[in-house]
C-alpha cells in the first residue's frame, strides 16, 4: 500500500490510529526484535509455547492447509509458523516498520507471507480464511464488534479464531498508556461474540508479569486469551 492508499484509508479511521501506529513505529525500530527474542520463536511444536500458541498451533496443525489471517502480526512470528505448516498467510498490521521487518524475517526463513500495512479496521478481507489470529491487538481497537463482525464473515464455516487482548481487571500500565488503550471486561464484548463457537482454550490470566517486549519498566496484565472453533450450520449443540 502506498501512502495516497493509507491516507485514504486513514480518513475514515478513529483519530488514535496515528498515535498507535507512531508508538509501534518507534517501539519495532529500536530493536531488532521486539517480540519473540527466544529461540522457539518459529518452532511449530505447541509443546514449545505457552498454552494459548500451544492450542491454535494445534488446531492449525490438525486442521491442516489452508488460508490463515494474521491481524497485528508484528515482526512476523506467528504468521510465518503458519507459513511453515503450509498455510496461505495474509499478515496485517498498522506499523509500516512492522511489515519491513516482517517480510525480512519471512525471506530469512524462505517461507513466502503475504504482509500488507493496512489498518485493522478497514483492511481488504477477500475470500476465505480457515485460520484467524487477533493476537495482542483488539486492545488498540476501541470497536471491537465490528472488527470481530468483518472477519467472521471472512471466515470458514468451520474456521478457528485465536484472541488474546488486556483485559480490565488490571489498570493500563503507564507505559501503555502512551497510547489509547482499550481493554475488554471479562465477560465483555470478545468473549459474547464467540457464545456458540466450540472453546479449544478460554483464559482469563490475571497481574501476570509482563516479560515478552523490552524497553519497559517491570509492569504486568490482565489478559482475556481465547481459541474457538466455528460449529458449521447444523451442528448438534454441545
Amino acid at each position: 500500500m502506498d501512502r495516497e492508499e493509507w491516507l485514504a484509508l486513514t480518513s475514515v479511521m478513529p483519530d488514535y490510529l496515528p498515535a498507535v501506529r507512531g508508538f509501534f513505529d518507534r517501539q519495532y525500530a529500536a530493536h531488532d526484535r521486539y517480540w519473540w527474542r527466544g529461540s522457539n520463536r518459529y518452532s511449530t511444536q505447541p509443546s514449545d509455547h505457552t498454552a494459548f500458541n500451544a492450542a491454535w498451533l494445534a488446531a492449525a496443525a490438525r486442521r491442516g492447509p489452508g488460508r490463515a489471517l494474521d491481524l497485528g502480526a508484528g515482526e512476523g512470528a506467528d504468521a510465518i509458523r503458519l507459513a511453515r505448516l503450509g498455510y496461505q498467510v495474509d499478515a496485517i498490521d498498522a506499523s509500516a516498520v512492522a511489515c519491513e521487518k516482517a517480510e525480512r524475517f519471512a525471506r530469512a526463513e524462505r517461507v513466502d507471507v503475504t504482509v500488507r500495512w493496512e489498518p485493522i479496521e478497514t483492511t481488504s478481507l477477500t475470500g476465505t480464511y480457515d485460520i484467524v489470529l487477533m493476537n495482542g491487538c483488539l486492545h488498540y481497537i476501541r470497536d471491537k464488534h465490528s472488527v470481530l463482525t468483518r472477519v467472521a464473515a471472512a471466515s470458514a464455516a468451520d474456521a478457528v479464531h485465536a484472541v488474546a487482548l488486556f483485559s480490565t481487571v488490571t489498570p493500563v500500565p503507564t507505559e501503555h498508556a502512551a497510547v489509547p488503550v482499550f481493554p475488554d471486561e471479562e465477560g465483555g464484548t470478545v468473549e459474547r461474540f464467540y457464545v456458540g463457537w466450540r472453546t479449544l482454550l478460554r483464559a482469563r490470566e490475571r497481574d501476570r508479569a509482563e516479560h515478552s517486549h523490552p524497553g519497559f519498566a517491570p509492569h504486568v496484565h490482565s489478559h482475556i486469551k481465547l481459541v474457538a472453533a466455528r460449529k458449521p450450520e447444523g451442528t448438534p449443540a454441545g
